[in-house]
């Protein structure tokens, strides 16, 4: 599994002619704020359009839309009212060859503690928990590619350590890229880093 970027430019940041490769394993996107860290995760899932360059992945073009890639990002979407397990389950429903079968579901639901708020309303949910939400979506997903925009933000020691974890069960199969302002949160996983500056 290899996820290859060439000579990419972002429309957003600073991110200008970037070749790098991603084997399966956990990559760690640093740097300052605004050099275009969350920018390259849209781009990667397709919802932001390259300026110039391509991604491939396993030698095939990677299209927005792909079922191939799932994006946590640091902040849920804006609908406050929809209650948040149907925000999980809508997410989920749109990986149906990768996501992980109910029970598997249930204990990464169960290991970030989220559990006993699947039936609150997202806008009621305070920004570490609604992180949580969009880390367990993606993680039940599991497609070739994950990416998770800064997961350890706002998020207790518990939760951190079971998304480690986590991320470590499947980095030994899937291509992870997370973004983060706190390395040393994933340091046990042994990353590969990737700085920009």
């Amino acid at each position: 599994m290899t996820l290859l970027l060439e000579t990419v430019s972002l429309p957003r940041g600073k991110v200008r002619d970037l070749s790098t490769e991603f084997a399966a394993g956990v990559h760690l996107i640093v740097g300052p704020n605004g050099v275009g860290k969350t920018s390259l995760l849209n781009a990667i899932a397709g919802t932001l359009p390259l300026s110039a360059g391509r991604i491939h992945l396993d030698g095939r073009p990677l299209t927005a839309g792909s079922r191939d890639v799932v994006l946590a990002p640091n902040a849920p979407p804006e609908i406050p009212w929809i209650r948040a397990g149907l925000l999980l389950d809508f997410i989920v429903s749109l990986y149906p060859a990768t996501r992980r079968d109910a029970k598997a579901a249930a204990s990464i639901v169960e290991r970030l503690g989220i559990s006993a708020l699947l039936n609150a309303p997202l806008g009621t949910l305070s920004a570490g928990t609604a992180r949580k939400l969009m880390l367990a979506s993606a993680l039940i997903a599991a497609p070739p590619v994950m990416l998770f925009d800064e997961p350890t933000n706002e998020t207790d020691a518990a939760s951190i350590a079971a998304f480690v974890d986590m991320v470590r069960e499947i980095a030994t199969r899937n291509v992870v890229v997370i973004t983060t302002h706190h390395a040393k949160d994933l340091e046990s996983l042994a990353p590969a880093v990737l700085t920009l500056e």
